[in-house]
């Protein structure tokens, strides 16, 4: 049977002063200070933009974790700027191979074979073509513009240093998204599609949607009341500080790529067919753009990060085993 030791209590009590130490004096402070950036909202921006979600990124951070722990049972850290290096290089690399692991299904979704909306098929499909609302259509939050889908943000001027030198930096406050349902005309005919399920993704990984409207306000200065009137919505209120209002959306008559599964449903040629959800289909996908520039972004977000991130990442596993 293994004996344990107990360490003396002035260890102990030693131990315990570090701990409270380090809540008070570096823990809370941290969190407050995610909390004044709105952190929160800034990640859900990037995890919408890259699609990893939590799970993914949790898992990714696990085997970081793991892997330090297995070199650091092997033996000390060496004290090396070249190790630390190669840490930075292992870490960069998961972090790519996370953002291509979670847009595979996109990548793979984009293999069904394309499908003619007038002769669709129940089952997987992909179809472009223009779009056109259903019914009523959705109003911009801030362009105060008919549209089917939009994404909007809110940006506050926080007096946080950045790598420009500045002494504030714009930082996300608020973030919404909403998506209607609409129809998907290629010519042959119509397809019915209810996006609530869907990845409402760019043709452009580094935009939203085609269209874009900025609103910029100045710390003097009042927003439109269009504006205003979305402020409980989105549980901001008014402030003295600069801010930046900016929706990005699908209008009518758009051409979008939409892919997922299809299904029967109601009656009557025009709406007989809906895609719905991901269903045996590898992802649910409205993508702005043609084909080909949806096929040609989300192959090189894809391949780009898969082998630039293998590479990185096993260089800098050799790295930091060999150093």
């Amino acid at each position: 049977m293994m004996s344990s030791v107990v360490p003396p209590t002035g260890t102990l009590v030693i131990y315990a002063f570090a701990a409270a130490f380090l809540l008070v004096f570096v823990g809370i402070p941290f969190l407050v200070c995610l909390r004044y950036v709105h952190l929160g909202n800034e990640l859900r921006i990037v995890s919408r933009r890259t699609r990893v979600g939590s799970g993914v990124a949790f898992a990714a951070c696990t085997l970081v974790v793991a892997v330090f722990a297995l070199l650091r049972v092997l033996g000390p850290f060496p004290d090396s700027v070249w190790f630390w290096l190669a840490a930075a290089s292992f870490v960069a690399g998961v972090g790519m191979l996370t953002i291509a692991a979670s847009n595979a299904d996109w990548y793979r979704a984009l293999g069904i074979e394309s499908d003619r909306a007038g002769f669709i098929h129940d089952g997987p499909v992909r179809v472009t073509g223009d779009v056109r609302p259903v019914d009523d259509a959705l109003v911009g939050p801030f362009s105060d513009e008919p549209c089917l889908a939009y994404a909007a943000s809110v940006q506050e001027r926080r007096w946080i240093p950045n790598s420009g030198s500045s002494d504030s930096t714009m930082v996300p406050i608020a973030v919404d998204s909403d998506a209607t349902q609409f129809y998907v005309d290629d010519g042959s005919g119509e397809l019915l599609v209810d996006p609530e399920a869907a990845d409402v993704l760019p043709a452009d990984p580094a935009d939203v949607f085609v269209r874009d409207v900025t609103i910029e306000v100045e710390g003097d200065e009042h927003p439109p009341a269009h504006v205003v009137e979305q402020f409980d919505e989105l549980e901001i209120g008014t402030t003295s500080r600069d801010r930046s209002y900016r929706e990005a959306h699908i209008q009518s008559g758009d051409e979008v790529t939409v892919v997922g599964h299809c299904e029967s449903v109601g009656h009557g040629y025009a709406s007989n067919r809906v895609v719905a959800d991901a269903g045996k289909s590898p992802a649910f996908v409205v993508a702005t753009g043609s084909l080909e520039d949806v096929r040609s972004s989300v192959d090189m977000l894809v391949r780009w990060n898969a082998m630039a991130g293998s590479g990185l990442a096993g260089v800098g596993l050799f790295a930091m085993i060999w150093l």
